[in-house]
C-alpha cells in the first residue's frame, strides 16, 4: 500500500511538502488533489514513458498536463508565445483550463487547487500531471504510487483551450464551461458610484446601448464580442433597486433599467477589471483603498470636466441631466479607449 499523508493533518504545509518534494526526487508518482480530481504527479526526468507512469493497468486512461506554479513559470519556458496569447491565457489561471500551445505535446496548467499549488510552488520547473477518469481512486493502485496526499478534491476534468491568430477554440469542454470562458477572457468594464442605484447604473446601461450600436449587436451578445461591462457602489448593499428616478430618466434613451440590482465594489471584483470608470475624485480614491494594486486603468467618466454630482433625492429634471451628461461621456470613453 501507498503511503499516505493528510494535508490538513500535516503539522505545517512545509511539512507536506517536503514530504511529497521528497517522494518525487526518489522517482515516485503522487497522487495529489486538484479541481480535477487525483491527478498523478512525476517529475518528468523520471518518466520512462513521458505519456504514462509505470505500471498503470493498460485499461486505465491517463492525460498528461504540463502542470506550473503560475504562468510567469510557463512564458519563462516558453517565451515565444504571442503576447495576445500570454495576455488571455493569464486570465485563465490559476484555474481548471488546459492551454493547448504548438510548442509542446502537453497542455499547459496552472492549477488552483491550493495543495497542488504549494507542491508546485517549492519547485524551479512544473510537474508532469496525469488526469486521472472521474472518480479515481488512487489507493488500489498499490505500489504504482509512491505516495496519496489527502485533501478536498473537486471534480473535473480540466477544459482544454487551442488559440489560433488570437482566436481561442473549445477542444475539450470541461469544469469551465464556453460562457464561463468567454466571461473570464472579456474586457472587464465595471462603473462605480455609491450606492449602485442612480449614476454607476444609468452609465453602465447607457455604455452598454452605445456599444452595441457601434458594433452593430444586441446588448446580451457584448460577452460574446468580448466585453463583460457592470456597475459597482462603494457603499452599496446588494440587491437594491435602481431609483425610479434613474428608470425613467433612461426610458428617453430606450435603455431599460427596471431590472438593475445593485452589488458592493468588492475588492475582488475592482482588482480583476481591465477598466473602473468612476464617478468622482473620491470614488477613486476609495477604490485604491479597496485594492490598492490594481490590472486596469482608473478613469473618471467625465474625464477633465471632473465629478459627476449625485442626484440621489433631487427631482426628474437633474436625473435627466446626469443621463444626458453621462450619455455624452460614453460616447467619448468608448472612442477614447480604443473598444471600436
Amino acid at each position: 500500500m501507498p503511503a499516505s499523508l493528510d494535508w490538513r493533518q500535516a503539522p505545517t504545509p512545509d511539512d507536506a511538502v517536503r514530504a511529497v518534494a521528497e517522494a518525487l526526487g526518489q522517482g515516485s508518482v503522487v497522487a495529489l488533489p486538484s479541481e480535477a480530481g487525483y491527478v498523478l504527479a512525476a517529475d518528468p526526468p523520471h518518466l520512462t514513458d513521458p505519456t504514462r507512469p509505470a505500471g498503470l493497468p493498460d485499461g486505465l486512461p491517463a492525460f498528461r498536463t504540463d502542470g506550473y506554479f503560475d504562468a510567469v513559470d510557463f512564458f519563462r519556458r516558453y517565451p515565444d508565445l504571442p503576447p495576445a496569447d500570454q495576455a488571455l491565457v493569464s486570465r485563465l489561471w490559476p484555474g481548471p483550463v488546459g492551454y493547448v500551445h504548438p510548442d509542446s505535446p502537453y497542455p499547459a496548467w496552472v492549477p488552483g487547487h491550493p495543495t497542488l499549488g504549494a507542491v508546485l510552488a517549492a519547485r524551479r520547473d512544473g510537474l508532469a500531471l496525469f488526469e486521472m477518469p472521474p472518480g479515481f481512486d488512487p489507493a488500489p493502485l498499490g505500489d504504482t504510487i509512491g505516495l496519496i496526499v489527502t485533501d478536498e478534491v473537486r471534480p473535473g476534468p480540466l477544459t482544454l483551450l487551442r488559440s489560433a491568430a488570437g482566436r481561442w477554440t473549445m477542444e475539450r469542454a470541461g469544469v469551465r464551461t464556453a460562457a464561463e470562458v468567454a466571461d473570464l477572457l472579456a474586457r472587464q468594464i465595471v462603473f462605480v458610484c455609491t450606492g449602485n442605484t442612480c449614476r454607476s447604473p444609468m452609465a453602465e446601461a447607457l455604455f452598454k446601448a452605445a456599444l452595441a450600436a457601434r458594433l452593430g449587436c444586441a446588448v446580451n451578445e457584448l460577452p460574446a464580442r468580448g466585453y463583460v461591462v457592470s456597475s459597482a457602489g462603494v457603499s452599496a448593499y446588494a440587491g437594491d433597486a435602481a431609483t425610479p428616478e434613474s428608470v425613467e430618466a433612461l426610458r428617453a434613451f430606450d435603455v431599460d433599467l427596471s431590472g438593475h440590482r445593485s452589488r458592493p465594489a468588492a475588492a475582488e471584483l475592482i482588482a480583476r477589471a481591465d477598466d473602473v470608470i468612476a464617478m468622482t475624485r473620491g470614488h477613486l480614491l476609495t477604490l485604491l483603498g479597496k485594492a490598492p494594486v490594481l490590472a486596469g486603468s482608473l478613469r473618471l467618466l467625465c474625464g477633465a470636466d471632473g465629478d459627476l454630482d449625485d442626484p440621489i433625492g433631487r427631482g426628474p429634471d437633474v436625473y435627466r441631466t446626469c443621463a444626458e451628461t453621462i450619455r455624452r461621456h460614453v460616447d467619448r470613453l468608448i472612442t477614447e479607449m480604443g473598444l471600436i
